[in-house]
């Protein structure tokens, strides 16, 4: 009798072990980009959202803003417990009244879901990410938030 295995319990089983071991992952960027530099110049990080699994961190989703631009910016980023493993990762935003729906980055990535760009103006944004990792998926979205 042939036993299945979901992918995800793997994937933990094999991340934990790793951070046990304090090995680091194949291919995983030693000087890795950070989020301000993903968005690019003249952007602050207004807010993040953190994905645990227990003690954890997964992964953080990051928000940011240009005040010159009135562009919003949203970026996840792998920590480093799963930094260089090429899982589900997204991030999302969406511009309230703007006509334009949600903009969105979701692919198997080994180090951030991202950026993805709005201009928000003086509106509301609701903005969000998720990862794919262990025996679960977590999810952030905001409500609408961050006006003006």
């Amino acid at each position: 009798m042939r036993t299945s295995v979901r992918r995800p319990a793997i994937i933990a089983s094999a991340v934990a072990a790793l951070v046990a071991l304090g090995a680091t992952p194949a291919g995983a960027a030693t000087a890795a980009a950070t989020p301000a530099g993903v968005c690019g110049s003249g952007y602050t990080q207004i807010d993040s959202h953190a994905f645990r699994n227990a003690s954890t961190e997964l992964a953080r989703v990051h928000l940011f803003y240009n005040a010159s631009t009135k562009y919003n910016c949203v970026v996840t980023f792998h920590s480093s417990s799963t930094s260089g493993y090429a899982l589900t990762t997204g991030a999302w935003l969406d511009v309230d009244g703007d006509g334009k729906g949600q903009a969105k980055d979701q692919g198997a990535y080994s180090s951030y879901a991202g950026p993805v760009r709005l201009a928000a103006g003086s509106r509301c944004v609701k903005w969000g990410g998720m990862i794919e990792a262990g025996v679960g998926t977590y999810t952030y979205t905001s409500s609408w938030e961050h006006c003006g």
